[in-house]
């Protein structure tokens, strides 16, 4: 069987970066902007090294990506590919009435992947609004230092894992589903 891909996005879903620290250390800084890991991240990083082929695609600039992948997965991880806003698609969002970037999973298909085989983790629904099945959409991190919800998504992935298609699942309510299975444990 072959491993799926994990596709991660960056900010707001494993990091938070901001101009204005917070009111506490930032954990790396990059550029102008400290950087927030968001708790549990090298745990989950950790748990997706195992389980599937990971990916990281972010529609931030190719060298501020650069640098936050440096900080967060270090040297050695082993990343399929890393992907920035050049290889984002920009289409006009009707809701916001302005154009914005989208990530075009047939950039992936074009690199081999089967999408029924891709799973994409970020907060930011939008971005992935011709490929809505095969998006885990999880809460943006914007530095609470109480935030589980990489904890949460980890037995979650593990049920997508053996599917013989992601995009056939209903993904929306996944937390509920994951809490409400532990709360009965």
């Amino acid at each position: 069987m072959t491993r799926k891909l994990l596709i991660l996005d960056l900010d707001e879903t494993l990091i938070f970066a901001s101009e204005r620290p917070l009111d506490r250390p930032a954990d790396f800084a990059t550029g102008q902007y400290s950087v927030y890991l968001r708790p549990g991240v090298q745990e989950f990083l950790a748990f997706c090294r195992e389980h599937f082929d990971v990916a990281v695609w972010t529609s931030s600039t190719e060298s501020y990506a650069s640098g936050i992948v440096r900080n967060v997965f270090g040297d050695g991880y082993p990343l399929k590919f890393v992907w920035a806003r050049s290889r984002c698609s920009r289409v006009f969002n009707v809701e916001l009435q302005e154009h914005g970037p989208l990530k075009d999973l047939a950039k992936v298909r074009r690199q081999g992947y089967d999408l029924e085989q891709v799973l994409v983790v970020d907060d930011s629904p939008e971005k992935l609004a011709r490929s809505y099945g095969n998006l885990v959409q999880i809460r943006p991190y914007l530095g609470d230092l109480e935030d589980r919800e990489l904890q949460l998504l980890m037995p979650y992935l593990l049920e997508l894992k053996p599917a013989p298609n992601v995009r056939a699942i209903e993904k929306r309510g996944w937390r509920s589903r994951i809490s409400a299975g532990a709360d009965r444990s």
